[in-house]
Parts: structure tokens; sequence; C-alpha cells
């Protein structure tokens, strides 16, 4: 019995052995499959195979191509375009390594995703337009893409739409035109470089570190009398300073100083060209690291100003020397005329006085105009003596003078004329003043004077008053007299210009022309502002100091 037992638990080992070693060849036959697909996989990715895997949800799926089309697909590896296969959906199926290049991404990770991922939204969509409409013609555009490191890259894109064993796909060539736009940019800047150059009127020269003319508009060319491109600087403008050549070497050592050189006149003496003036001026051109690459040279032909200038010189010192004579001469006729004058209105007098009644009333009133017109001619004189006096260069005084104690001195003076006709005299308080003091009292009785003499019904009312105007002070004497015309607000201050005659107010119309020399003496003007039957305001401008602490 126990010999009939063995038998079946023998048999049981045998057939278990025989499964066991079954299983381990099936394995091995399964782990050697798995390691040929993993080949077949690889050699697919790496284009030994004709063939495409494409990783997706449902796992990978591999597109087989056929053998005459290997040398196509070595082709479309060595182009220097990026080309991307898409499904209809914009799944990317293949891309060559250009394309991954210029996405900054490899070709594994750009593979099985969405071409949406390089445009930005707004981009996108142009470019899914073209994707969705079904026609099999080729569509052309220019976009920006997103690379995978966010940078922007220009693009001309190519699609087209094509359909292989019932599958449609978009093929899509992409040019990278960063350089090209690169390109653009520089050759858009360097003809409107040129442009600008050949509008300015003034000549303006590039040179580089070596002196040769990299640069130069169509004002330096005309002034040079050639085309000086290329040159050397020194042999195409031949330029002098007021005793030494300004050359290259003057240029770079005032760059190298950091300075450079602002508007220096200097001469042009090219061989068969006529010398002309010029302005120079230069500014260097430096390198990121701080080395100079070169100037910039601007030259401005001052040549007709410079002779104009000559012109009007030697016209200003002839008028200065006439007006000089013109003085002298009005100076020497007005004192040398004084003292017959003077002997003339004396005798006049002493006939008044001797034989006032004496005679018929003619000779009397002979007498009495004669005596007048006299003393007229004195106070005439007396006043174009004065004017001459006054018409020197414009100057200030070195001290400056209290202006209120000058205001109180001619109303001393004036005080028989004041009480006589009832005036009223305001004053604000004045400032210092840098003028001399008898002009200043010239100036001050003359105005007062006038508002005494043309006075309306009512009494004068006279106000003096001041205010700071940069570094001048404005004064101003203002009446309640008959005013004048604003036609006549210029002639006024004309030499021997009078608007009334010599019966009603008598003057020999040289106080304000007066007053005007004394004024224009310091630098400053005198105007007035005046209606008819509306008083009177003269303003006039002196150089003076701040207003005098509690005046």
């Amino acid at each position: 019995m126990n010999g009939m037992k063995a038998q079946p638990e023998v048999n049981v080992s045998a057939d278990l052995l025989a499964r066991l070693a079954d299983s381990e060849s099936r394995a091995a036959e399964l782990e050697a499959r798995l390691v040929e697909a993993e080949e077949t996989l690889q050699a697919i990715r790496s284009g030994a195979v004709d063939a495409l895997v494409v990783s997706g949800p449902d796992g990978d799926q591999i597109f087989a191509l056929e053998g005459a089309d290997h040398a196509y697909r070595m082709l479309v590896e060595e182009m220097q375009e990026g080309t991307v296969t898409l499904d209809e959906s914009g799944l990317i199926l293949y891309t060559n390594r250009q394309f991954a290049s210029m996405m900054r991404a490899s070709v594994e990770t750009i593979v099985g995703s969405r071409i949406n991922r390089f445009f930005s939204p707004g981009r996108h969509s142009l470019f899914s337009l073209s994707l969705a409409d079904g026609e099999n013609k080729s569509k052309r555009s220019e976009l920006m893409m997103v690379a995978a490191d966010g940078t922007l890259v220009p693009v001309s894109i190519s699609l087209n739409r094509l359909e292989t064993g019932g599958i449609h796909t978009d093929c899509v060539v992409i040019n990278d035109l960063t350089e090209q736009r690169h390109y653009e940019s520089m050759v858009k800047d360097g003809e409107l470089s040129r442009l600008i150059l050949d509008q300015v009127a003034e000549a303006i020269i590039v040179i580089d570190a070596r002196g040769k003319i990299l640069r130069a508009s169509e004002s330096a060319h005309k002034l040079a009398g050639r085309n000086i491109l290329l040159q050397h600087f020194d042999a195409a403008l031949q330029l002098w300073g007021l005793d030494r050549p300004v050359d290259t070497s003057r240029l770079f050592s005032t760059a190298l100083a950091g300075s450079g050189l602002r508007s220096i006149e200097v001469t042009l003496r090219n061989p068969g060209r006529p010398i002309a003036t010029l302005l120079l001026s230069t500014g260097p051109l430096w390198s990121g690291s701080r080395d100079l690459l070169g100037c910039v040279v601007t030259l401005t032909d001052i040549s007709d100003r410079k002779k104009s200038e000559e012109v009007l010189a030697r016209q200003a010192e002839t008028l200065e020397r006439t007006n000089s004579e013109l003085m002298q001469f009005a100076y020497a006729v007005s004192h040398d005329l004084r003292e017959p004058t003077r002997i003339i209105a004396m005798c006049c007098q002493l006939l008044e006085n001797k034989y006032q009644g004496k005679l018929d009333e003619q000779a009397d009133g002979l007498i009495n105009r004669t005596v007048e017109t006299a003393h007229r001619l004195e106070t005439l004189l007396d006043d174009l003596l004065t004017y001459t006096q006054t018409a020197e260069t414009p100057h200030a005084a070195d001290v400056c003078l209290d202006a209120n104690a000058v205001l109180a001195q001619t109303l001393n003076t004036l005080d028989s004329a004041i009480t006589d006709s009832g005036a009223q005299i305001d004053s604000d308080p004045l400032p210092k003043l840098r003028v001399d003091e008898v002009h200043l009292q010239q100036l001050f009785q003359n105005l007062m004077t006038n508002s005494l003499k043309y006075r309306s019904e009512e009494p004068p009312r006279i106000r003096v008053s001041a205010q700071r105007e940069q570094d001048m002070w404005k004064l101003s004497v203002a009446d309640n007299g008959i005013g004048i015309d604003p036609q006549y607000h210029q002639q006024v201050f004309g030499l021997f210009k009078r608007l009334h005659g010599n019966k009603k107010y008598a003057g020999s119309g040289m106080g304000l022309a007066i007053c005007q020399k004394i004024v224009e003496r310091y630098g400053g003007r005198l105007w007035v502002e005046s209606e008819t039957g509306k008083g009177s305001q003269f303003f006039f401008t002196l150089p003076g100091e701040a207003l005098t602490e509690g005046k």
C-alpha cells in the first residue's frame, strides 16, 4: 500500500517542474520582446527607423513611414528652418531639431505637446484660425512665438494641409526672423541717420580713433568741395585756430580729457577753396568699456555772419564817432553861446527897465518880446548843455543813494511852485539806487515840474512809488493832470518836442529827453501810461539795492 501511494507524488512533481520550465521560457521570451520593443521605440525616436512615436493619454502611438521617405526625413532634420507636423487638434506629431532650438527646448519635450504652448493667447487665436480652415492650400504669415524660456521669437510660418492614408495633418515650416529683424532695424536706423545728416545745415563728421571719416553730412562734403568719406580728417579739412592747426591730435586730446571742444572759432584753409570761418564743436564716442572709439565733429559755417558782424562793427564805430562829434559840437555851441545870450538878455532887461513907458506902445511890446525870447534862449541852451552832459556811456554809481532824501531835496527846491498850485505830494518808501545824486534830482525835478505845469482845473495830486523788478527798481511819478493822448506817448521824449504852445505852457521841450538820456545812461528805460483828461504816470527803471528796512 505504501508503494502504491508514492508514485502519484513523483508524477505531480515532474508536472510542476515542467510548468515552471515553460513559464521561465515564456518570461525570457517576453523579456526579449520587451527589450526589442524598447530598442525599436528608441530607434524610432532617434530617427534610425522611419516611424513616429507620439506619447498621449492612451499611451504611445506609432506612425510608420515608408522606407522611400527616409531620405526626405534626413533632409528635414538638416534644414535650417524649423518644421512641425500637427494633427487636426494642434497636437505636435513631429518636430525637427531646428525648431526645438528656436523654442529653447528638446525634441522629446515638444513632441506630444500642443502647439499653442508656443503662442501668446492673442497670437494663438490667429494660428488656430488657419488650422481650422479646411482648404488644402498653403498659407503664410508672420507671427511672434514664445520660446520655453519666455523669449519672444519673430517667425515666418508657412502652413500646408496634407492628407495621407486618410489622416489629415498640418505641416508647418517656421523661419526664425530674429536676425532679419535686427538687420532691418540696423538698415532702418542707418537710413534714418543718413537722411538726418543730409538735411542738417551744419557739417557733421564722424571719425574713428585713427582719424578716418566714417560718416559725413552732405553739408560736410560741400564744405570740403568733394566727397570726404574714408579720408583722414586732417587731409580732408585743414582747420586753423588762432595760431596753430586744429587736427585730430588736438581733438582726441580734449576728448580724452572729457571736455571736448565747444563752439571755438576756426578757419578752413583747404587749397583751391575760399577761406571760411567756422564754429567747431566736438564730442567723444566711448565704448562700453570706456575706450575712445572716435569723435563727432560739428562745423557751423559763420562766414557770412562774420562779414555782417564786421560791417556792423564798422558802422557802429562810424556812428559812435559821429555821435561823439555831434555831442561835442552841441556842447561847444551850448556852452559858448551861453555868455553872449546872457549879455543879450541882460541888455534887453536894462532897456526894459530904463525905457519902459517912455517910448510908444509898440516899442514897449518889442522890448518885452525880446527879453522873453532872450530868457527862453538862455533856458534852451542850459537844457541842451545838460542833455549833452548826460549822453555818456551808461554806467552805475559806485555807491547807493537814498532816493527818499533826494526826493525831499527836490520837493524843497519846488516848494514855491507846490505852494502856489496847492499840490499834494505823496510818496511810498523808496529804495537805495546806484545813481548819481544830480541825475536822480534831475529826474524827480523834471517829472514833477511837468505834473505841476500840465495840471487840470483841480489841485495837483502827485504820488511817487517804487517796486522791485528783478535786478532793477521800477519807480513811477503819477499825477491827475491833463494827460497825454496815446498817439503821442513816444513823441513826448524827443528833442524839442512840445504838444502845447509857449503861451500857455512855457519850456524848451527837452525835459523828458533829458530824463530819458539819464535813465538810459544806467541801463534802464522810461515810458508813460496816460490818456487825455485822466492824468499821467511816468515809469523809469534804475539799478539799486533792496528796500531799506523800516522805510
